[in-house]
């Protein structure tokens, strides 16, 4: 048996929005940002809550040649944060190609969903499942591969434009591949 990496979420498998508990924030909010940049060279976009406490949101990261803009060699870049939510809509000029990736940081502002504690048992529990998923246009949210960089940050793949959520399955997974 293969000892479990506390650093990798399980892969959930996809499900509709009204199947999943989306991890909720509170504070000041970060600000929608538009970057341009050229495509050629990496470019890191920092979001930072409002003030007053100015803390890390997310982190989209782009190494270099890991987005092709449609014309040109300029890439723009949209970001809109999801209110309330640990959720951001991400657009692009261009194609987002393998490579960029998008953290989450939810330690200081993380607020379980009333029904986490019920599903789970504990708010540690239910962190433990959340994941980076993408949604669909029929309200499917498909959890991506994602993994921990620190115990707050929550790192996933950027597979292309979208809405991207924290989330977890609304039902607390049978398998138990995690250990807490």
């Amino acid at each position: 048996m293969l000892p479990a990496d506390p650093t990798v979420t399980p892969l959930s498998p996809p499900l509709r929005l009204n199947r999943v508990l989306v991890l909720e924030s509170f504070g000041a909010p970060a600000e929608d940002t538009v970057a341009r940049f050229p495509a050629a060279s990496p470019r890191v976009l920092v979001l930072r809550r409002g003030s007053p406490d100015n803390g890390l949101f997310a982190r989209v990261s782009f190494p270099a040649g890991s987005i092709r803009p449609r014309t040109g060699d300029t890439a723009t870049v949209r970001v809109r944060i999801v209110p309330g939510l640990y959720g951001v809509e991400i657009g692009t000029d261009g194609e987002i190609l393998p490579g960029a990736e998008l953290t989450f940081s939810y330690g200081q502002h993380f607020v379980a969903p009333a029904a986490a504690q019920a599903a789970y048992g504990s708010d540690y529990r239910f962190e433990r499942f959340l994941a980076v998923g993408r949604l669909q246009g029929d309200s499917t949210l498909v959890f991506l591969d994602s993994w921990r960089t620190a115990s707050d940050l929550l790192t996933a793949p950027l597979p292309g434009p979208g809405r991207y959520l924290v989330a977890a399955p609304a039902t607390s997974p049978t398998f138990r591949s995690i250990i807490w």
